[in-house]
């Protein structure tokens, strides 16, 4: 992966230091910055799901969807009793 560099407040550098040493056991301040922007992007799904929750209709509807794409995923695939019965006891 290519490098890059930004200029950063020596403030803002300064805290992300103090993570990287404190809550991510000294990792580099580019691990630090992918780490927290990873944890946005989760936190971000989280509050969909929350406001998608709060609709009771909408979260029917995407119950009733979820359960009808998990059913597709498992059409015609066998599970391991039936891949390699000589493990059945």
């Amino acid at each position: 992966m290519a490098t890059t560099s930004m200029q950063l407040d020596s403030a803002l550098r300064d805290e992300l230091a103090e993570l990287a040493e404190q809550d991510f056991r000294g990792a580099s301040l580019g691990e630090v910055v992918l780490r927290l922007v990873r944890e946005y992007k989760i936190q971000r799904i989280v509050h969909q799901y929350e406001a998608l929750r709060a609709d009771p209709e909408a979260w029917a509807s995407y119950q009733v969807e979820a359960r009808l794409t998990d059913g597709v995923a498992g059409d015609r695939i066998p599970g391991a009793s039936e891949e390699y019965p000589e493990y059945n006891r």
